[in-house]
């Protein structure tokens, strides 16, 4: 990194100057690395002579790990509502998934086989 110049003498114009002048470069630099990215990727992908996607679709593009399949299943069946399978004596119902609720414990239950009392037939 190239030693950065005193600043001590500039004044807060001087400094706002510099700073615009900065980001300006970085924000060509930038432009300039995007686009030599993206030329390297079309001809990695072998679409120098195809249609282009959009812009969108190139930034949302999504590296897959190893580790993440296409496993969607565990993200399809949460909030998915499941009928009750056991019914306090007020009405109160549980499906069987989760903790035992607060109402099952105050009735005495301290596992899942004592809930069996409770099934819904």
């Amino acid at each position: 990194m190239p030693k950065l110049p005193d600043l001590s003498g500039y004044s807060l114009d001087d400094l706002d100057q510099l700073i615009a002048s900065a980001s300006k470069s970085m924000q060509a630099m930038r432009g300039r690395r995007i686009k030599e990215l993206q030329t390297e990727l079309d001809r990695l992908e072998g679409g120098e002579g195809g249609a282009r996607r959009s812009r969108t679709a190139q930034s949302s593009r999504q590296v897959s790990s190893p580790r993440s399949g296409s496993k969607q299943q565990p993200a399809a069946r949460a909030g998915k509502k499941i009928a009750a399978q056991f019914r306090g004596p007020n009405g109160e119902e549980y499906s069987g998934r989760g903790a035992i609720p607060r109402w099952a414990r105050d009735l005495g239950v301290n596992d899942r086989a004592d809930l069996e009392k409770f099934r819904i037939s």
